[in-house]
């Protein structure tokens, strides 16, 4: 009997090994396909050599799970456009016009078509290739022969069974987008590839292409498919293959897949804040357990474009900031599937019971489900019975949907005091009543509670206003045990912007915190606040075992001017070309202007110009507009037609053996200047020479014991040496010196 059921074992294992090689490869020869995915390529197997054997593969060992995932939004996140797939209204030739723009949408055949304006504003008509979405809105893509895949510009509703176009739905502008906007349909703002792919496609990797500008992207899946969530498959099929064979393998059970329920509440919500979070992607390759802070980097509370100061979402934002800092997460171990059904279910959100009244929450609250009444001071049979309206309430932001997931309290004092919506006064409960009545029956029936939330906020608003009088109360919540790990790296996110030099202790100290988003953040906030006491911490953190958070420590160290020496000088370089690696070649970011910006500064610092300008250029090919790529292009330009004048010119433009001759020979020739000296010690000192930098530094102050320049070169190496007092004494005359005379400083320091 054994024998027979191993032997039916081994013929599933078969199939599901066919089911492997079903991968699909997008890539784009034509602007216009409208047929099928492409056929396998050359390429096919990429993944698969990552240890990935796609979703069909899980199928026939886990027939149950699988069929409950193929109903899940989850399994519909994207699609091949198909009359099996599309729900939006193109049966018949339909139109939509938004602020004189129109757009028609129809069929011919079983292929779907969106008439728009091109990338010149003349109308096209553009083949629907893929659809996005399947829940609240579907939104249409179509490839283009460079490999981007552009979100068409209008979408339908599946809600309100209407067209939008995204300026006026999802994006909310109020206006039609033109050309020259970012978020034109047919501008990098509007990529696929580029800006939805990491929630809508799993084992997606993106290759673009720095050189030709293309992109070569492959996909596992177009779903959220069992590997995104449980990781990699293939050891684990090939161990139930060998099983089949060998019944001795099979008793020792299978460890190539990570028990996802044996991972921490935090590591648990982690797996689905892969896609459930506002986020910058760092790398690919992320596998359940791992940190996050290795692959991806969230956006904090400092985004006041995307949160208010008490973390209610402004806009469409996912929920992983938003339930990693809540009571349930943080007191009682609450995980995403404590209410989302881990495949899937046939309620709302794929919640494992019916999200009105008390019923999902009094599982782990039933002293609650007991006396809602008591609780609420509302009637059990009403909305304020309901414990979602008051602790997880609905908002419609960007024509959808969401659910707040702080799983917080009411705080209507924050609507009178900074004008953040509440759940006491929204539509369905008291949109009829003022804030202050709200905060008033809040105060009689629950007390004081709001005040501290309040402070909070208030707080957090002001710093990220720019108000350094807010300071010491971030200090004081960025030291407070019961502040929330997320929430603690934005505050030390908001402190590193602010640049107070009051905040250096606790950044120092923010290094060592156990969570990898506050040291990612504290290395960050350090090289902004940019005082060289945080030299030999960074220094330290340069061995962090999470890639953002040794990157982020060297591009500071870069900010501050740091040399390293021989003892560290290969840790720092192999931890700046990190921070290099995600731009460069198929760098995960090397279409992202920003981190083209930084790249081109860390390559400024080096005194290695044309690297600096090339990538400043990348930048503005993604974002023309951003302002200081055009700023820091022309600077460059400017001084590359004056460098040859003098010899310190050469030195600060990274000629500094030649600079160093020139120098040399004007001290020869009698020269007595504390600018040469200076010049001469910076030249020494990015060498590496450091005792030789220190004697031309000290020559220089013999010279102007006020020299700025020498006493800011001496202070540098002095930190890095881990001399601080030392350096104290050499840097604060440095900064009077900033006070004093801007320009001097600047132009010791070749920068005029």
């Amino acid at each position: 009997m054994i024998s027979k059921n191993l032997r039916l074992l081994l013929a599933l294992m078969t199939v599901a090994l066919a089911g492997a090689a079903v991968y699909l490869y997008v890539q784009f020869p034509e602007p216009k396909i409208t047929s099928v995915v492409p056929a396998a390529s050359k390429n096919t197997h990429v993944l698969a050599s990552e240890g990935y054997a796609g979703a069909e593969s899980c199928r026939e060992c886990h027939q149950s799970d699988f069929s409950v995932w193929e109903g899940s939004a989850h399994a519909h996140a994207m699609a091949i456009a198909s009359p099996k797939t599309v729900q939006g209204d193109f049966t018949r030739d339909t139109t939509h016009t938004f602020d004189g723009q129109s757009y028609r949408m129809f069929m011919r055949g079983d292929s779907y078509f969106i008439e728009a304006p091109n990338s010149e504003g003349i109308a096209e008509i553009f083949d629907v290739h893929y659809i996005l979405g399947a829940r609240q809105h579907e939104n249409y893509l179509t490839r283009f022969a460079d490999g981007r895949m552009q979100m068409l510009p209008v979408y339908y509703d599946l809600n309100q069974k209407q067209w939008f176009d995204s300026a006026e739905g999802t994006l909310e502008l109020g206006k039609a987008l033109g050309v020259g906007d970012y978020y034109y349909w047919t501008n990098h703002g509007r990529t696929w590839n580029k800006r939805c792919f990491d929630c809508h496609a799993s084992q997606m990797r993106k290759n673009y292409d720095l050189a030709t500008d293309t992109y070569d992207t492959v996909v596992g899946d177009l779903s959220i498919n069992c590997e995104a969530c449980h990781g990699p498959g293939a050891a684990h099929i090939q161990f139930w293959h060998d099983a089949g064979e060998d019944p001795n393998l099979a008793m020792k059970g299978d460890d190539s897949l990570p028990d996802l329920s044996a991972l921490s509440a935090k590591q648990q919500v982690e797996n689905c804040a892969q896609c459930h979070a506002l986020k910058a992607v760092l790398r690919s390759g992320y596998t359940p357990g791992a940190d996050y802070q290795d692959y991806y980097e969230p956006f904090l509370i400092n985004s006041s474009e995307f949160f208010w100061p008490d973390g209610l979402s402004k806009k469409l934002a996912y929920p992983y900031l938003q339930f990693a800092s809540s009571g349930c997460f943080l007191k009682a171990g609450l995980t995403c599937t404590g209410c989302h059904a881990t495949h899937g279910s046939e309620r709302t959100a794929e919640l494992v019971a019916d999200p009105g009244g008390v019923g999902l929450c009094a599982r782990c609250h039933p002293e609650v489900a007991a006396d809602v009444n008591a609780h609420t001071h509302h009637k059990p049979t009403g909305p304020g019975g309901n414990c979602n309206m008051c602790h997880l309430p609905k908002q419609f932001r960007n024509q959808l949907d969401m659910t707040d997931h702080r799983i917080t309290v009411p705080v209507p004092e924050n609507t009178v005091k900074l004008d953040i919506p509440n759940a006491c006064n929204q539509s369905g409960c008291h949109a009829d009543q003022s804030a202050e009545w709200a905060s008033d029956w809040s105060r009689i029936w629950y007390g004081e509670y709001q005040t501290k939330r309040v402070d909070i906020a208030n707080a957090i608003h002001r710093g990220r206003e720019g108000d350094v009088s807010a300071v010491p109360t971030l200090l004081a919540l960025v030291q407070a045990d019961e502040t929330a790990p997320l929430l603690r790296a934005g505050l030390v996110e908001i402190l590193g912007k602010l640049g107070d030099r009051r905040a250096m202790p606790q950044l120092i100290e923010a290094l060592t915190d156990s969570h990898s988003s506050v040291r990612a953040q504290a290395s960050a906030a350090l090289g902004r606040v940019g005082h060289p006491l945080a030299t030999r911490p960074l220094v330290n953190a340069l061995s962090d075992s999470v890639f953002s958070v040794r990157t982020r420590a060297a591009y500071a160290l870069a900010l501050l001017d740091y040399m390293p020496s021989e003892a560290h000088r290969d840790q720092y370089q192999s931890a700046l070309g990190e921070f290099e690696s995600v731009v460069n070649g198929k760098g995960m970011m090397a279409d992202d202007a920003h981190m083209h910006l930084n790249v081109g500064q860390i390559y400024e610092f080096r005194k290695t110009f044309d690297d600096a300008l090339k990538h400043y250029r990348y930048a503005l090919r993604f974002l023309p507009g951003l302002v200081e790529a055009q700023n820091r292009t022309q600077r460059l330009l400017e001084g590359e037609a004056r460098y040859k004048k003098l010899g310190l010119a050469y030195v600060h433009r990274g000629n500094t053996v030649e600079g160093i001759a020139l120098l040399d020979r004007a001290a020869s020739a009698g020269v007595r200047s504390d600018i040469v000296e200076t010049g001469l010690g910076d030249a020494h000192r990015w060498l590496g020479q450091f005792d030789q930098a220190k004697q031309h530094y000290q020559s220089a102050l013999q010279l102007s014991n006020g020299s700025p320049g020498a006493h800011r070169g001496m202070a540098l190496i002095l930190y890095a040496q881990g001399k601080d007092e030392k350096g104290l004494s050499h840097w604060s005359v440095f900064e009077k010196a900033q006070g004093d005379g801007e320009a001097r400083v600047r132009e010791l320091m070749g920068d005029k």
